[in-house]
């Protein structure tokens, strides 16, 4: 007879499937802006569009965006779920922006069209260690520190580990939903765990999200059996290179070869 788990997984807002239902929600989609640019007073959202797709031309990378929403004021915002520090947060951002330009400024346009934009990372991690709860990013001029580039786009990062800086109650409460934190006094959290809670009750969405995490096994499994054998490929490379340059027989490499596998 199979045991039954006691303790079975839990999974939170930092799965991309939990994330993705979450943001299928306008409400949600609205209080998690504002609870991150409360400063815009966003009333209302227009448009939203959850794990889109975007692949400009055939010859360019393609990109999927966790979820990307135009608000009443014709803003846009790309909301990203990072779970991993990948190093090129910077660039990914500079990619993303690139696409949401590319995807909103149509054809035969001036540049005076171009709408403004956020790019926003909720980060299961410090992505730069200064402990701030909300990293926001503009360009400015190398020397003269109060001149700003006005590119009308923005870059924010959410911290779930940071312990610094003023933040909102609304996002407060989110990155205590981030780290499975119970925060009962805050109604937007309270709404996003009991949403959550529902997920991973509900036996079919609970056999989507095992699916989900059981391709993924299955992919890094074997990005990392095909990352083993590119290694192999490259150690018999250079050890072939090696053996040439010491002007060795090809009977004998090929021999030694032979006897390291």
């Amino acid at each position: 007879m199979k045991k039954e788990n006691k303790n079975p997984v839990y999974f939170g807002l930092t799965n991309d499937i939990i994330f993705g239902w979450i943001m299928k929600s306008e409400e949600n989609c609205l209080a998690i802006i504002r609870a991150i640019l409360p400063e815009l007073n966003i009333t209302s959202i227009v448009h939203k569009e959850v794990q889109h797709d975007i692949t400009p031309v055939a010859s360019t990378r393609g990109v999927r965006f966790d979820a990307v929403v135009q608000d009443d004021q014709k803003r846009y915002y790309d909301i990203e779920m990072q779970v991993e520090n990948t190093g090129d947060l910077g660039k990914r951002a500079r990619y993303y922006q690139s696409q949401i330009d590319n995807e909103t400024l149509m054809k035969g346009e001036t540049f005076h069209k171009l709408k403004e934009s956020f790019v926003i990372f909720l980060c299961a991690f410090d992505p730069f260690s200064y402990g701030l709860r909300r990293y926001q990013f503009h360009q400015y001029e190398d020397t003269i520190r109060n001149l700003r580039l006005d590119t009308h786009s923005h870059v924010l990062f959410i911290n779930s580990k940071g312990t610094e800086g003023e933040v909102s109650n609304d996002l407060a409460g989110i990155i205590d939903v981030m780290n499975q934190k119970p925060n009962q006094t805050n109604p937007l959290a309270s709404k996003l765990k009991k949403e959550i809670d529902y997920y991973n009750q509900d036996s079919e969405k609970r056999r989507e999200l095992m699916d989900y995490e059981a391709r993924l096994l299955d992919e890094r499994s074997i990005g990392e059996e095909k990352g083993r054998q590119e290694e192999g490929n490259r150690n018999v490379r250079n050890i072939i290179i090696a053996f040439k340059a010491n002007k060795a027989e090809t009977s004998y490499i090929f021999q030694f070869l032979k006897l390291l596998t």
